[in-house]
């Protein structure tokens, strides 16, 4: 038996959306029943180090992150671009995709694969990949390839080859990729129906691969207008991880990057999700499986909002390990799972939590027990809390991850990316453990309450062929005595904290008189003066009163970006604009001693794309 485990609090979502890691499970074990009265944790720990990168803006608007890592000679290159299938227009679906593969099929000075073939040859290692919010182009090379690295990027970021041969040729590709990876295999379109089912827009909700549909109708240039509106330098951010300094980084991505043609201004528009329904519930046939799985999902907070971190400990605690909750009530008592997951999707503006069991045996009462199990286990945290313990351990297992995630270069360079076009700021990455370090039980709880309610939910059911869904039905009975429970409990503590604070009012103003009554012989010699200070005295209390609960502290406005320094002067500059500009010459292998002498990379030409498919054709 196998479960399965979603890691999605920190890693970015690929194209398909879900990445399971199987562990064995364990033998059946009880359950033990947490705390009436949530107990904090243990004090913080200890701040972590800030990382450290310098950061310069060009002369085109591409911002530039720079971190120096001497551990290994390497270096890690990667290009964000920030775009990705939230920004699709309705019936032109996977197209944000389609780039990830058109970007490595040819430029003008760079034939079709050689970008790939030419980073191999130095033992290099790249790939992309795309999200509904961004996409993310990299290579980690050889601390000598690094300025091919930069100038076959600056090349097709400025002369790609977007014709009817390439494009045809890429459909097709994607195509099959489509049909490989999302219709062949079983119950993966289910991932992609719950999150269409979750969110109202389009924009969010469809599949970042796109549709067959779609990408055989779109014409040629639709894809040359989505690359001359999203893929321009001022819409990009550039990361160094590894072996190089910021002297360097500055001098070569000037005359390489440097030099790509910023192009209009970016025009975005807003996407309005709107809030939940109510309870939605639907099913959904697979032929490819034999056995049921159940999705249950609920729209949440994205970061940075902090909600969303107590979210991701939530999930820990549900779906997290051997001593999780859904491992002891889905696993160990009675067998009902093979496989499960839970947690959030990292999406920007608006997340989605998600709950995902693969269930062991079919049938309407597996099914039904098995979200009954999860619903009790979710609204046992909303009545009861969590333990300090399983708090303890959501913790850890979030930092081993977060720690893992950044120990290569690559991996650095991506989440450097990933924080300065999400959220404008890559020094918000020191703040991520800290924030984590500091949810406490009472939060898990309230997130748990807030957001993980019944009348908030989507559920979905996946079905072997001729297998017969659960009937829908109202909200159940047991689940409106225990919401009712958890409200009158929230309404108690409501009701004791506003007698706290009467009483506290009530006491402050009480004591005013006395201070006034002190001074008689003063009072008596002033009359007027006396009659002012009953006054004063009155207002007192009520500015006690106006006086706010202080709120916790916010995190501090991310600082102003550079203003740009790195315009290209002299004679080498006007080389650059003048003279026409072939392919590089190949960079030999680093020897022992002596280091080779740095061999002349030449640069693009800064060439914009023709405005039409039929001139990009000739």
């Amino acid at each position: 038996m196998q479960k399965s485990k979603l890691t999605l609090a920190v890693v970015v979502s690929c194209a398909v959306g879900v990445c399971l890691a199987a562990q064995p499970a364990l033998a059946a074990k009880k359950a033990k029943k947490p705390p009436l009265v949530a107990v904090e944790p243990e004090a913080p720990w200890p701040q972590p180090k800030p990382w450290v990168f310098d950061k310069f803006t060009l002369n085109n608007g591409m911002r530039v992150l720079v971190h120096t890592d001497r551990s290994a000679p390497l270096v890690a290159v990667g290009i964000m671009v920030d775009v990705g299938s939230r920004d699709e227009t309705k019936g032109l679906s996977g197209i944000a995709h389609f780039f990830e593969h058109m970007m490595f099929q040819g430029s003008k000075h760079a034939g079709k694969m050689e970008h790939m073939r030419a980073l191999e040859g130095q033992g290099a290692d790249l790939n992309a990949n795309t999200s509904a919010d961004r996409t993310w182009y990299y290579q980690v090379v050889p601390r000598p390839a690094l300025e091919l690295a930069l100038w076959l990027e600056a090349e097709r970021f400025a002369n790609l080859v977007i014709d009817a041969a390439n494009v045809e040729n890429q459909r097709q590709t994607v195509m099959e990729e489509l049909r490989e990876r999302i219709e062949n295999r079983p119950l993966v379109r289910s991932h992609l129906e719950i999150i269409e089912r979750v969110y109202a827009s389009w924009a969010m909700g469809h599949a970042t691969i796109g549709t067959i549909a779609d990408l055989t109708k779109a014409p040629v240039q639709a894809f040359v207008d989505f690359w001359q509106r999203w893929y321009t330098p001022n819409n990009c951010v550039l990361v160094l991880s590894g072996d190089v300094d910021v002297a360097t980084a500055r001098v070569l991505v000037t005359k390489t990057l440097g030099l790509v043609v910023r192009r209009a201004e970016i025009q975005r528009t807003k996407i309005e999700e709107p809030a939940p329904v109510g309870h939605q519930s639907g099913s959904l046939t697979d032929k490819l499986t034999r056995a049921p799985a159940v999705h249950l999902a609920w729209k949440v907070p994205a970061h940075p909002d902090p909600d969303s971190d107590a979210l991701d400990l939530l999930a820990e605690v549900l779906g997290s390990g051997d001593s999780s909750r859904l491992e002891k009530r889905l696993v160990r008592q009675g067998t009902l799972a093979s496989g499960y997951s839970a947690g959030t999707h990292g999406r920007r503006d608006m997340d989605l939590f998600q709950v995902y069991v693969e269930l062991a045996e079919p049938g309407p009462a597996a099914i039904a027990e098995t979200k009954k199990r999860i619903r009790e286990e979710i609204l046992s945290i909303a009545q009861f809390g969590v333990t300090p313990e399983e708090l303890r351990r959501a913790r850890v297992a979030f930092e081993t991850g977060w720690v893992m995630a950044a120990e290569s270069p690559a991996r650095r360079a991506e989440l450097l990316a990933m924080f300065e076009v999400f959220y404008g700021d890559a020094n918000k990455l020191a703040q991520v453990l800290p924030r984590y370090r500091a949810v406490t039980v009472a939060d898990v709880q309230r997130v748990a309450r807030m957001w993980l309610t019944w009348d908030r939910e989507v559920e979905l059911e996946v079905l072997p062929v001729g297998a017969a869904a659960t009937p829908v039905g109202s909200k159940p009975d047991w689940i409106r005595r225990t919401e009712k429970a958890i409200s009158d409990a929230e309404a108690k503590k409501v009701a004791a904290e506003l007698r706290a604070q009467e009483q506290a009012r009530r006491k402050a103003a009480e004591a005013l008189p006395q201070a006034a009554d002190a001074t008689p012989q003063a009072a008596d010699a002033t009359p007027q003066a006396a009659d002012a200070t009953p006054q004063a005295a009155d207002a007192t209390p009520q500015a006690a009163d106006a006086t706010p609960v202080t709120a916790p502290d916010s995190v501090g406005a991310p600082a102003p970006a550079p203003a740009p320094t790195d315009k290209p002067t002299g004679p080498a500059a006007e080389k650059y604009t003048e003279a026409p500009i072939g392919k590089p010459d190949p960079i030999a292998p680093e020897k022992p001693a002596p280091a080779p002498a740095p061999v002349p990379v030449p640069v693009p030409v800064p060439v914009e794309l023709p405005t039409t498919a039929t001139e990009g054709a000739k």
